[in-house]
């Protein structure tokens, strides 16, 4: 805890340009807050509250609150790192309190977690990271902002959650041989744990990587274990995910038929949702229920959407089509397709530019342009 104060105690110094004779005059003497800041004393209340008040810090010292929150944070961690982490309210409503107490490094990564963002001031207090805190702190830099931070991570913290983690990422990159690798220990370490939720997640995004390198079998073998994980634990929502995924799948395999009748059982409808179910029905010759299904993604857009920006271009591609039978002869068909192929390449998980490869290619043959279809098979093999 000392190291932790002393380090808020330096941060908020500086940041008032404060010096530390300034400081600690008539509280302490200039060496001893120097070993304070360092974490190398062992200061008692007497000389740290003053120290904080100076500066501005109402440090929380309510043991009822304390208590309470010691024990919030202790669950939160447990649901985390068995695959299942409810929504952090009680944090939510006692941030300020929080910041200004032990716990303050503890709130702030889990609520980065649930908010996918990495708060930039805990750089500042990464010297006062324990075991526990070091780790998450690098799974954020690795998700947040794309930093590879995976090896440290996994030598520091070998564990079925941070496994999964990595996998997951890993994957979103489109490095799928690492992904298998690690998703699969994953699973392993998660039966040994009985961490039921990371097992479903460890299974459904092996399917995702089967799923897109087209290994069908290991695909359905994957989906259909995650399935069963999810059916008994009553998670409707991964269910769903696991049915949307093996429908956009059959999708891209030609398997229309079956690829609708999966859509059609799926309980989401959100925009990626009704972007599938639009080229479903394109391909089954159903024109206006197809622009039927792109008007409501584009409502769905306003309302729950992961990246409003592409999802708009990916509708903009099927309502094109659906407008103008001759698309491929069309210029501003060649320019949304072409832009939204590198706007995928740049922004999404390899997953969605993999989806719109055939329609890239479709356009490239009907130009002639035959040395680029053939770089794009090559690097998408």
């Amino acid at each position: 805890m000392e190291n932790f104060v002393g380090t808020l105690i330096r941060r908020e110094r500086l940041r008032q340009n404060l010096s530390q004779e300034g400081l600690c005059k008539g509280i302490c003497v200039v060496s001893y807050l120097s070993k304070i800041e360092q974490g190398k004393a062992e200061a008692g209340e007497d000389i740290l509250l003053p120290l904080l008040h100076r500066l501005g810090i109402e440090y929380e010292t309510d043991e009822a609150f304390l208590k309470e929150a010691g024990e919030t944070v202790e669950r939160l961690y447990e649901e985390l790192f068995s695959g299942k982490m409810s929504s952090p309210e009680t944090l939510q409503r006692q941030r300020e309190r929080l910041m200004r107490s032990p716990f303050m490094l503890d709130a702030m990564l889990l609520l980065d977690v649930w908010e996918d963002r990495l708060s930039p001031e805990l750089a500042e207090f990464v010297s006062c990271m324990d075991r526990r805190q070091y780790p998450l702190y690098l799974l954020l830099r690795l998700q947040v902002n794309g930093e590879d931070t995976a090896g440290e991570l996994l030598r520091l913290a070998p564990t079925d959650f941070y496994c999964c983690a990595v996998g997951r990422e890993r994957y979103y990159q489109g490095r799928y041989l690492e992904a298998i690798e690690l998703l699969s220990r994953a699973y392993d370490l998660a039966a040994r744990e009985g961490n039921i939720w990371l097992m479903c997640d460890a299974r459904l995004f092996l399917g995702n990587c089967y799923s897109d390198t087209r290994q069908t079998e290991l695909m359905t073998e994957s989906y259909r274990a995650a399935k069963k994980i999810a059916l008994v634990l009553g998670d409707e929502q991964r269910v769903s995910t696991i049915d949307y995924n093996l429908g956009s799948t059959y999708l891209e395999l030609g398997e229309t038929e079956w690829a609708y009748a999966l859509l059609q059982t799926v309980s989401r409808r959100d925009a990626l949702y009704y972007h599938k179910l639009a080229i479903a029905l394109e391909k089954l010759g159903r024109r206006e229920e197809a622009l039927g299904a792109v008007a409501r993604g584009r409502a769905a857009l306003q309302e729950d959407s992961y990246r409003p920006d592409a999802e708009e271009k990916m509708l903009a591609l099927v309502e094109y089509r659906l407008l103008h039978p001759d698309y491929l002869r069309e210029e501003e068909y060649a320019r949304e397709m072409s832009d939204c192929f590198a706007f995928l390449r740049q922004t999404m998980p390899q997953g969605f530019t993999r989806f719109h490869l055939p329609y890239m290619l479709e356009l490239l043959e009907a130009e002639r342009r035959y040395k680029e279809a053939y770089r794009l098979l090559k690097e998408f093999s």
